[in-house]
């Protein structure tokens, strides 16, 4: 039993006559017990009203420990975001076109619209190939004369990068054609043609300058482009080579 500070007096749990609770702590204020409980009848109908109220799962389900719903929603909504920001900004593998079967157009064979000539030449293997086989492609017919092909030949390279397309170079040197050791073999194909049969079956291929035949995927030529000097122009016609 323990006394009140301000007196000798022991302190009492028990209710004065005014039903108030005394020897509890100052911070608890005061505290008054009705002597009948249905005094209290009035404050327990609005608790139940406000109990009955709420759907009893969805209080559940926000009191368990853990993250809160807004939070989780909002967690869900960035993850989201960023995934399809990065299927977007993350640069896409390049895949190389794939190939149509041959047309059969009524357009004559080695004039734009019409199909590449079915010429075979020999590549450094000393085996023949068909034209027809590179599809799509670019094919760049360089005279013997030419001193700027090997130049243009490279930046052909270059340009078809992301259009991923095979360059076929066909040489009209009596000199046996050689690989470029820094471009795959899939990149880069090289024909001998010392007798000149693309440029005499190809309408329009220049007698002094890199002449480009730019191939579709079916086999059919998009068009024929005499003298080439920047082939980096051509990147919107390359591209347009892939789709049928």
């Amino acid at each position: 039993m323990s006394r009140r500070p301000d007196s000798d007096e022991p302190a009492s749990d028990e209710p004065g006559h005014d039903g108030e609770i005394r020897g509890l702590p100052p911070d608890w204020g005061t505290i008054v017990v009705p002597d009948d409980l249905r005094e209290l009848a009035d404050e327990i109908a609005l608790v139940q009203a406000e109990l009955a109220g709420q759907d009893p799962r969805r209080r559940r389900r926000w009191t368990r420990p853990g993250l809160s719903g807004p939070l989780c929603a909002l967690i869900l909504f960035l993850v989201a975001a960023i995934g399809s920001l990065m299927v977007i900004v993350l640069p896409k593998p390049n895949r190389p076109p794939r190939r149509e079967p041959l047309a059969s157009p009524s357009v004559a064979v080695g004039v734009a619209g019409g199909l590449v000539p079915a010429l075979s030449l020999i590549g450094r293997s000393g085996q023949g190939s068909s034209l027809r086989e590179f599809r799509p492609a670019v094919l760049l017919v360089s005279p013997a004369s030419c001193t700027s092909c090997a130049t243009v030949r490279n930046q052909m390279v270059k340009a078809t990068e992301e259009s991923q397309l095979t360059v076929v170079w066909i040489t009209e040197s009596k000199e046996p054609v050689t690989q470029d050791p820094g471009v795959p073999a899939t990149r880069l194909v090289s024909l001998a043609d010392p007798t000149g049969t693309a440029r005499a079956a190809i309408a329009g291929v220049s007698a002094t300058g890199p002449t480009a035949v730019l191939v579709r995927t079916d086999g059919r030529i998009r068009r024929i482009v005499p003298n080439v000097t920047d082939p980096l122009q051509l990147r919107p016609e390359l591209a347009a080579l892939t789709i049928r």
